[in-house]
C-alpha cells in the first residue's frame, strides 16, 4: 500500500509562464517533491518545487547557477488500515 501524503501550494508564487496548456485545453504545472532526510521545524517531510524545464537541466549540467520555484511543502502520514476482509463467521448469517 502506498503512503497517504497532504501537501499544501502557493499559488501566487506560481510564474504564469510556467503554466503549461495542453491540446485538450486543460492547464498543467509540472511539479517535483523532493523528500527531507528529516522533517523541517514545521513537521513537513517534503518540498514541492516548479519542475525544472529540459533547457534548465542542460544548463544547470553545464555549471550554471539554476535555482528551483518553491512553491509548497507537505507530510508523509503513515498507512492507515480502516477495513479488513470479514470472516466466514461474520457473514453468514447475511441474506445473500
Amino acid at each position: 500500500m502506498g503512503k497517504n501524503r497532504t501537501m499544501s501550494i502557493c499559488l501566487s508564487d506560481i510564474p504564469k509562464d510556467r503554466i503549461l496548456k495542453h491540446d485538450n485545453g486543460k492547464m498543467y504545472l509540472p511539479v517535483s517533491t523532493y523528500d527531507l532526510n528529516e522533517p523541517d521545524r514545521f513537521g513537513n517531510d517534503f518540498s514541492v518545487s516548479i519542475q525544472l524545464s529540459k533547457e534548465e537541466i542542460e544548463r544547470k549540467k553545464a555549471g550554471e547557477d539554476i535555482k528551483r520555484v518553491f512553491i509548497g511543502n507537505g507530510k508523509i502520514w503513515p498507512d492507515v488500515e480502516h477495513t479488513k476482509p470479514a470472516t466466514a463467521a461474520e457473514t453468514e448469517d447475511l441474506p445473500f
